[in-house]
């Protein structure tokens, strides 16, 4: 993808984000500077979580989502989840060494040794799997599963 394609892609993904939006849904925004976006989910019902989703390629390739603490370092763990089922993988993605989000969309569940030939492409038109889409299928599954 062209670098200046995928910037203004990026840009027009994310004007969406105003305030309004991210104060019903509890969203902070640390940052949406092209190519990484970094958004924490807040709730009195959980523990915080903050993602940056890197977004360089954007969308020839899905974003690369990194875990981290509130104070946006690098978990090297996740807390045990609430349900069975969750979208936060525990274990050592095999490129980053740290735990991941394992959901179609994200580059490291199509990089994954087990998802290999579930292929972006087939995804990255639907609207669910816009910028916008995914944060919601993010925020969605940390409303599920996270403590």
């Amino acid at each position: 993808m062209n670098p200046v394609a995928a910037k203004a892609l990026f840009d027009l993904s994310v004007g969406g984000l105003d305030d309004r939006l991210l104060t019903a849904r509890g969203w902070i925004l640390h940052s949406r500077a092209f190519p990484s976006l970094d958004i924490s989910f807040r709730s009195t019902e959980r523990l915080e979580l903050r993602l940056r989703l890197r977004c360089d390629d954007w969308n020839d390739t899905p974003p690369s989502v990194d875990l981290l603490a509130p104070d946006g370092g690098l978990l090297t763990a996740i807390p045990t989840q609430r349900s069975g089922s969750t979208i936060f993988n525990a274990g050592a993605h095999a490129r980053t060494g740290r735990p991941f989000v394992c959901m179609a969309g994200v580059r490291e569940y199509h990089e994954h040794s087990s998802h290999v030939g579930d292929l972006w492409s087939k995804y990255k038109a639907l609207d669910s799997y816009s910028l916008g889409g995914i944060l919601i299928q993010l925020w969605r599954g940390w409303q599920r599963s996270w403590p």
